[in-house]
């Protein structure tokens, strides 16, 4: 059981989540990647999240809840992303992270 994270490595923002992940991922379920995704280049402050017993993919807000029921401290978060108001709300664009004019 375990996912794949994709991401950005000339992202700053995402360097860093990167890194934080890998240190509270004690149960080593995240394989963190930043070679081409299986959907191609990953832009700037977004992730692209693959299943390995399933292959399957996720992408925005989907992406960011398969992370956090994979690594126990952010698992409230990944439960919380369920609700509807909350999803509708986490997956609005990150301020800050657009694409080619990151403002971080």
């Amino acid at each position: 059981m375990g996912i794949r994270l994709y991401y950005n490595p000339d992202c700053p923002d995402c360097v860093r989540l990167a890194a934080l992940t890998r240190r509270l991922d004690w149960l080593d379920r995240v394989e963190l990647r930043t070679d081409e995704s299986p959907l191609g280049d990953v832009p700037a402050g977004e992730i692209v999240v693959v299943e390995k017993a399933t292959g399957g993919m996720f992408t925005g807000v989907f992406a960011t809840r398969k992370v956090c029921l994979q690594v126990p401290l952010f698992l409230p978060y990944g439960l919380v992303l369920f609700l509807p108001p909350v999803l509708k709300f986490a997956g609005r664009r990150k301020i800050g992270c657009n694409g080619d004019a990151c403002e971080i």
